[in-house]
């Protein structure tokens, strides 16, 4: 298993009720800088969730308010995924390997009053309300029963196949390239051997334990206080950005343009 076969599918943001609002009614966020949608999803039995969508050419962002009980936000979710069919099982064997017994599942989707195949996933950390990753795998046949005149090639349904449907090119954002996650330390150690196990090469700098992958690096940092979750994302452009560099969304996040194709969006107290 190397690490050019599992990738980032998604990364799931919980901020304080102000942040969210502010970035629900960002005309920047929803006009200029990347695909936005208000979305609720619907899975079997009767569940599902409400978001803000923010996508990218391969990923995309996933943003709540705070879970019960957590005003301040701080919950994260890594969803890593596979862009050809078989390739979950592949991910199940290595981290196998390395002692992990990942058991995968299936969700289904309601569409027109019908429950269909979405994807197969499997969970790497679980820590309830804290932190959570899996890898998922897309069902071959989802963007055929979901979205006529779609389909998946003959390797199963990329990340990129997926998200065409809402891809931007003529606007900011093209994907994440790094994620920053501050952790508790068991969840830490758990997900930083899961990315090991996955071909993700860890090096060191300062206080923070850095996997790299072939697209994409994790920087995972001990959480203290109200520092937890998702504290910053680094986002590849597809353009240069004039004007106004730097946008704030309530007191819980921001979004810095660096460079002329990069900028960062940082969550959690005084991002600003």
């Amino acid at each position: 298993m190397t690490y050019s076969q599992v990738h980032l599918n998604h990364v799931i943001v919980h901020v304080d009720g102000p942040t969210r609002s502010a970035i629900a009614q960002s005309a920047f966020l929803k006009n200029e800088f990347a695909a936005f949608e208000a979305g609720t999803v619907v899975i079997e039995d009767g569940g599902g969730w409400s978001g803000l969508y923010i996508d990218g050419e391969q990923t995309y962002i996933e943003i709540f308010g705070p879970l019960p009980d957590d005003a301040s936000g701080g919950a994260a979710g890594v969803c890593l995924g596979v862009d050809q069919a078989g390739g979950l099982e592949d991910a199940c064997t290595a981290l196998q390997e390395s002692g992990h017994m990942p058991s995968p599942d299936l969700v289904k989707r309601q569409f027109d009053g019908q429950e269909i195949p979405w994807f197969r996933y499997v969970d790497l950390v679980d820590s309830g309300a804290s932190f959570t990753s899996c890898i998922m795998e897309y069902d071959k046949d989802f963007l055929r029963l979901s979205r006529p005149g779609m389909n998946a090639g003959q390797d199963g349904i990329s990340r990129k196949q997926y998200n065409a449907a809402r891809f931007r090119p003529e606007r900011y954002l093209k994907d994440i390239s790094e994620v920053t996650l501050a952790l508790a330390p068991l969840d830490l150690a758990l997900f930083g051997s899961q990315l090991a196990a996955l071909g993700y090469v860890e090096t060191s700098a300062g206080g923070a334990r850095t996997f790299c992958g072939q697209e994409l690096k994790f920087h995972l940092v001990q959480s203290y206080a109200s520092v937890c979750g998702v504290i910053a994302l680094k986002l590849n452009l597809l353009k240069k950005k004039e004007g106004e560099k730097i946008y704030c969304f309530g007191a819980g996040s921001a979004l810095h343009f660096d460079a002329e194709f990069s900028a960062t969006w940082t969550f959690g107290p005084a991002s600003a």
